[in-house]
């Protein structure tokens, strides 16, 4: 069995890991030695927890195809502050763990197209959960083995909550459990429409209220599923999710039927 490694968030554990702040709150960088020792420790850890037989590693670029869709995606995290050793452990594990930079997707993305009965995936990402097969949270030290109904039960689930990490909006006040309760009460069937009477709904709520904020309210993160919806409209804001949300998959079909849902037929 081959485990999938999700490295960009190693890089940062590992990269902050390795720094203190003094106390006049210059960052002070362990010996860049000691950080990436600390990296070939843990993808060991990673591969003897896993039992695996070979191992492939993936790292995201800055090209990455959800920036085009829309333009505030991953937005509440401008500004965020890389690791000092951040440049330095990518090399690292490129030039010495043959990681495979994307170009174009996320190592998400690929991590879902390399998923097979004889994969086993290593992230701590959620998003993770809609790709069928085993998983391994390398942080947690949790096995867990998604079913495909379990994967597009959790995609749907997240078209419902949204996705506050990556700044991707949903209904406001619907969380990962309320949602999917939501879904079990409904026949499988009628999950497209659940999701678009739900948008629809909130768009009328969003308009209301988008109108009276000033400037600064609608640049707050705590508007922003709001601002989204008033600006994309119920079906443009469907439309944005799904592309934002769901994870590349080999053979798998994006199963949310976007033109039924916009009075078309196939």
């Amino acid at each position: 069995m081959k485990v999938l490694i999700d490295l960009d968030p190693i890089v940062y554990r590992i990269g902050f890991a390795s720094e203190k702040k003094n106390e006049d709150g210059v960052v002070v960088p362990d010996p860049i030695g000691f950080c990436l020792h600390s990296v070939k420790v843990y993808l060991k850890g990673v591969y003897k927890d896993t039992k695996a037989t070979g191992a492939r590693g993936f790292l995201s670029s800055s090209d990455n195809f959800r920036d085009r869709v829309v333009p505030d995606y991953k937005g509440n995290r401008a500004g965020f502050t890389k690791p000092h050793h951040y440049k330095a452990i990518r090399e690292y594990l490129v030039n010495h763990f043959n990681a495979e930079v994307q170009i174009g997707i996320e190592a998400d993305d690929r991590l879902g197209l390399e998923q097979t009965d004889d994969t086993i995936i290593a992230t701590i990402d959620k998003d993770l959960m809609i790709v069928a097969g085993r998983h391994y949270n390398y942080v947690t030290g949790v096995f867990t083995t998604v079913t495909p109904e379990e994967g597009i039960k959790n995609f749907y689930g997240q078209m419902l909550s949204g996705d506050a990490t990556d700044y991707i909006a949903g209904i406001k006040g619907l969380g990962k459990g309320k949602a999917h309760k939501m879904l079990e009460k409904t026949p499988r069937e009628d999950w497209d429409g659940l999701i678009m009477a739900k948008y629809e709904k909130f768009y009328e709520i969003a308009i209301e209220k988008v109108g009276g904020f000033t400037n600064e309210e609608k640049l707050l993160t705590k508007n922003h599923d709001y601002v989204a919806f008033a600006r994309d409209g119920a079906f443009g804001t469907l439309v944005n999710n799904t592309e934002l949300l769901w994870m590349l998959q080999k053979e798998v079909i994006m199963p949310i039927n976007i033109a039924r849902l916009a009075g078309y037929d196939s």
